[in-house]
């Protein structure tokens, strides 16, 4: 099943995914690497793919470890003595050498490459597929041990081994051992895990293109969002649609009620390895969206859940923790759909029962609308019945009259683009419901996070986005409203700290929360995708979503609701569409607040005018002692003048307004407008270069965008893996960026990490 995206074409046709393979072309200074995940999660697919693109002279071979005594070579690309310049390039067997004993295996890599095959420009490679399959540390030895004693001498791989061996398996292999070399060491950048072999949505869609599926963008966001980037599943169900009339919402409830026939697969690839008793507990498990050690203990009776769940969530091997804190778990998806089906096909009694039991439980834990919908299950009730009942996963009691009137009244307020209007019925609500209890904190905190983005804020906006998701998993809260608008919130953090790459993880995290899909949260994450494809360089890309998003009518449920119309005007000024800018300027400005529409007439003012400069300023001038105007827009008014100054010939005006919108920006990190202004003005001298992450006097350390994430994270008490989670990066990554700020702030340990930073003002 983990060939299942390696069979996408049958010409050997691949899904390219350059952010992996730039991982693995990196790591070339690494003798041994590592890249693990669970079954279907395209390893296979990947390191074909990476192969073949390796230079033709060097020797390959990709031996695929069937058990714990047979292997194949699948693959391989081999030195010919004869043949012009002691190489056949491309030399390629697909068939491979059948199937070999371990030890014949062993033989072939002895045997490849020859001592002097490869060199520092030129690295053989040997990809042992399936390595935890091996329990014999003696076969173990000979398999990795052998390539690697080809190594050549320390003095001539000093940019690169003769030899690079990786590893690939559903588990981290343990640190080999090898006699004459000792331990081998795996870097770190040199290992792949299963977050970062997860398919992105943008991989989804590249997918669905390559096997000839013509998929609507909303499609595929609902695909991924039900497959969570699962390899695997993504590519069982495009099959599927092409093999049937194309109706994605009726497929995917299919999916979802069936689990996509996957339960027979599941058991055999993914729960094989466990002993009987952890098969029943997994299975029990499968009738939860999330499940604790008390709540499984209840399920099973059995005493050692809590050691059960956090083995098996260890690399993500079948559980998944929500937060590494709470001890709350779940399982993907669609494994939990192939499993429940399972239980419902061949023991729906016990089904029955575990429901009733969870009934209990969450009724015990005064959780009603999980006990609701256990009962419901119990019951065996109609799927519209249990649909009307509501899913369990949003858990909030409605607020009073009084408090559920002033959020609503914010909620428009944040329609509109009100943050400050928003801001003061939010406290009220609270101030004025004290027995409102957690449901009405949840609500008013993410609709705070909301206004603080607005308003530019960016450092409250996620502190309060990241408590809404903290309070959620500590109550085992998953696939809730109020975490996708909390991740909607840092994915909108981090358009406008300049984070493209972040902001799309969150977008994804948010796709595969937002089940059943909420049109407010799928039309705000098509409009910061879009502005996170604008800061990449691809302006028409952006435009066309933003076209797409207005014709469905969509627009209105983004946050404010005339932000897309506004984003539309720049993207055409950004193309040189002017004229079409200002007519759609002329139809839309009545929607705008009167600063933006002075933004959108500045902008085309600067492409246009005889005079831009002139023209700008006297647009721009009269907002900029307005305090209602957010950060954000304090900044866009400070550059547009400074721009029209530059192009009139007056430097020394720029130079303070350039000035001043780098100190108003500085303290949110906030480097949007800079990234957008360059893109407008063709990256000219007219815009200045956006601030760096961390920036201050000389003396301060020049951090990257990703050292700066992970020292901010380093305050308080998280692990290195509770860091690497939530910045969605490799423990060995996060050890790397660690490391670097370290040296860079000259210490030696995380307190003195902190301490020097905050006398830095990086913090």
């Amino acid at each position: 099943m983990d060939d299942l995206p390696g069979r996408m074409n049958a010409s050997g046709v691949y899904l390219r995914r350059p952010r992996l393979l730039s991982v693995l072309n990196a790591a070339n200074g690494a003798a041994v690497r590592t890249v693990y995940g669970p079954a279907g999660a395209g390893k296979t697919m990947l390191l074909l793919d990476w192969m073949d693109q390796l230079p033709s002279l060097a020797p390959a071979v990709y031996v695929e470890l069937t058990g714990a005594a047979t292997a194949r070579v699948r693959w391989r690309r081999i030195k010919a003595p004869g043949s012009p310049g002691g190489a056949r390039p491309r030399d390629l067997d697909p068939a491979g050498d059948g199937l070999l004993s371990l030890p014949d295996a062993a033989g072939v890599l002895d045997r490849l490459p020859p001592a002097d095959a490869g060199s520092p420009d030129e690295p053989a490679t040997v990809v042992l597929d399936g390595i935890d399959a091996v329990t014999d540390p003696r076969l173990l030895d000979r398999l990795i041990g052998g390539p690697l004693r080809h190594r050549a001498p320390e003095t001539a791989r000093a940019r690169k081994p003769a030899v690079q061996v990786v590893l690939v398996g559903r588990h981290p292999p343990n640190r080999p051992v090898l006699p004459g070399l000792g331990p081998v060491t795996l870097p770190a950048d040199a290992a792949l895990d299963p977050r970062e072999l997860r398919l992105t949505s943008a991989e989804t869609a590249q997918l669905c293109a390559l096997r000839g599926l013509d998929v609507a963008p909303a499609d595929v966001r609902h695909l991924y969002a039900v497959t969570g980037g699962w390899a695997a599943g993504v590519a069982i169900a495009i099959d599927t649609l092409q093999n049937g009339p194309y109706d994605m919402q009726q497929h995917l409830d299919e999916i979802l009620r069936t689990g996509a026939d996957l339960d027979g697969y599941i058991e055999d690839d993914v729960l094989a390895e466990l002993a009987p008793d952890q098969r029943d507990a997994v299975e029990a498990a499968s009738i939860l969206t999330t499940v604790n050690a008390e709540l499984l203990t209840a399920l099973t009776g059995r005493p050692d859940s809590a050691s059960l769940l956090a083995a098996l969530a260890e690399h993500r091997r079948v559980f998944v923790e929500l937060d590494g804190v709470s001890g709350w778990y779940g399982l993907p998806r669609l494994w939990r759909a192939a499993l429940h089906h399972r239980l419902l096909t061949t023991a729906p009694d016990r089904l029955h029962n575990l429901h009733r039991t969870a009934a209990a439980w969450y009724a015990e834990h005064h959780r009603p609308a999980e006990e609701r919908r256990h009962a419901a299950a119990a019951l065996d009730e109609p799927p519209g019945e249990r649909r009307a009942r509501g899913t369990g996963a949003d858990t909030r009691r409605h607020p009073g009259t009084a408090a559920g009137g002033l959020l609503d009244h914010a909620w428009r307020a944040l329609q509109a683009g009100d943050a400050v209007t928003a801001r003061q019925c939010l406290t009220t609500a609270l101030n004025g419901s004290a027995g409102g209890g957690v449901a009405l904190w949840l609500r008013a905190t993410r609709m705070g996070a909301l206004a603080d983005h607005q308003q530019g804020r960016l450092r409250a906006a996620a502190r309060a986005a990241d408590d809404v998701r903290a309070t959620l998993h500590r109550h085992g809260i998953a696939d809730s409203r109020d975490e996708g608008w909390a991740l909607l919130t840092l994915a909108a953090v981090a358009v406008l700290r300049g984070q493209p790459e972040r902001a799309n993880r969150c977008l994804d995290d948010l796709l595969v929360q937002n089940w059943p899909p909420d049109p407010a949260l799928l039309a705000g994450e098509t409009f910061h995708r879009l502005l996170a494809t604008y800061q990449t360089g691809r302006p028409a890309a952006a435009l066309a979503a933003a076209e797409r998003l207005i014709a469905e009518d969509a627009d209105t449920l983004v946050l404010p609701g005339w932000a897309p119309r506004a984003a539309r005007i720049e993207l055409l000024t950004a193309r040189g569409f002017i004229h079409d800018a200002g007519r759609h300027l002329d139809a839309d400005a009545a929607r705008f607040p009167p600063v933006v529409a002075a933004l959108a007439a500045a902008r085309i003012a600067l492409a246009t005018a005889r005079r831009p400069g002139t023209d700008a300023e006297r647009i721009l001038r009269p907002f900029l002692g307005e305090r209602q105007v957010s950060l954000v827009h304090a900044v866009e008014l400070r550059l547009l003048i400074a721009a029209g100054a530059r192009r009139a010939g007056r430097p020394a005006v720029a130079e303070r307004f350039e000035r001043d919108a780098t100190a108003v920006a500085s303290g949110e990190q906030l480097r949007h407008p800079f990234i957008v202004l360059r893109l407008l003005e063709g990256a000219t001298r007219a815009a200045p270069p956006p601030p760096p992450a961390a920036r201050g006097p000389g003396e301060r350390p020049e951090l990257t965008q990703a050292e700066s994430s992970v020292l901010g994270m380093l305050v308080g008490f998280l692990t290195v893996g509770e860091i690497a989670g939530e910045l969605h990066l490799s423990p060995n990554t996060v050890k790397t960026h660690i490391a670097a700020v370290y040296r860079k702030l000259g210490v030696h340990r995380r307190r003195d990490a902190v301490r020097r930073a905050r006398e830095l003002e990086l913090l």
